[in-house]
């Protein structure tokens, strides 16, 4: 019922958010750099993952017999989707003051925004082990390691969001390990429904509001549930989009501006290599449900 509840609800919610993005205009501005394809998704609305968050909150409110016990969780989503909702808000007034030929400010340097991610990965590893979560089994290194696995969650779902509903679907699988969680299956149900208008061609983006909230809610569900080492299985693929950045980066100036991928994330090497935009995200999807049910399979075999 919570499933269902929250995909209809997501379902509803994300139609009206695209309506109401039309008219105020809040439309994505696409890299120049990037493929060429990309080009005509100009203007897409984005920021949907807002609609998501909070159809899935409300129903998580209304159907969870403790919501105490994942607030801590909630706080941690909810202080990402504000991190990654000022990205976008920035984009978007780049985009107005640049049309409108005033030059654009730099918005939130990387550093600040990585201070940020950190800060709030930390207050909750903090709280995951004094609540008894582990990781390395000292206290002062499990703090260290969850809070490098929240913010490297955070930036690898927000690298995956490049392609109509491959960063949404990737999450929606890697979900269903932690249906047991209210908070989990009310996320995964407004995923759903948010999916309608992201597959392709996508009527709506997620933004940084959605992706970097859904890589805190999984890295955050890995640590409640003690499978933070099972982490870098099912999540593999967002793992491989945000090594592919820092290789291609790292690459790129060791050579002296030679490159490479194609183009990073990894995503995009794929779609400059020939394959079909839908071929990526398709495949990204299979590759992500078999990494999902192997560490299923440990987690049942070794528990």
């Amino acid at each position: 019922m919570t499933l269902l509840l929250a995909g209809l609800t997501g379902l509803l919610l994300t139609g009206v958010f695209v309506q109401l993005a039309r008219r105020l205009g809040w439309g994505k501005a696409v890299r120049a750099d990037g493929p060429e394809a990309h080009l005509g998704k100009a203007g897409t609305p984005t920021m949907g993952g807002a609609a998501v968050l909070l159809a899935a909150l409300a129903i998580w409110l209304l159907r969870s017999p403790d919501p105490a016990s994942e607030l801590p969780l909630v706080l941690l989503i909810a202080a990402s989707a504000a991190l990654g909702l000022y990205d976008d808000v920035v984009a978007l007034r780049r985009k107005r003051d640049a049309a409108r030929g005033i030059e654009p400010g730099t918005g939130l340097l990387a550093r600040y925004r990585l201070l940020g991610q950190t800060l709030v990965a930390l207050a909750f590893a903090l709280h995951a082990v004094h609540s008894g979560a582990a990781m390395f089994g000292l206290p002062w290194l499990d703090v260290v390691g969850f809070t490098f696995v929240v913010v490297g969650s955070v930036n690898a779902l927000n690298f995956s969001d490049g392609l109509d509903g491959l960063a949404a679907g990737m999450a929606a699988i890697m979900l269903l390990l932690f249906l047991g969680s209210p908070l989990a299956t009310a996320l995964l149900g407004a995923l759903l429904g948010f999916l309608w208008y992201n597959g392709h061609p996508a009527r709506v983006f997620m933004g940084g509001v959605g992706s970097e909230a859904l890589g805190a809610a999984v890295a955050g569900l890995a640590i409640q549930a003690g499978w933070v080492w099972y982490l870098p299985l099912f999540a593999l693929v967002p793992v491989l989009e945000v090594l592919s950045v820092v290789v291609q980066v790292g690459y790129f100036r060791a050579t002296g501006g030679r490159r490479l991928l194609k183009m990073s994330p990894l995503h995009h090497h794929f779609e400059l290599s020939g394959w079909p935009e839908t071929r990526v995200v398709a495949r990204f999807w299979l590759v992500t449900a078999a990494a999902t049910a192997l560490a299923a399979f440990l987690i049942g075999a070794l528990a």
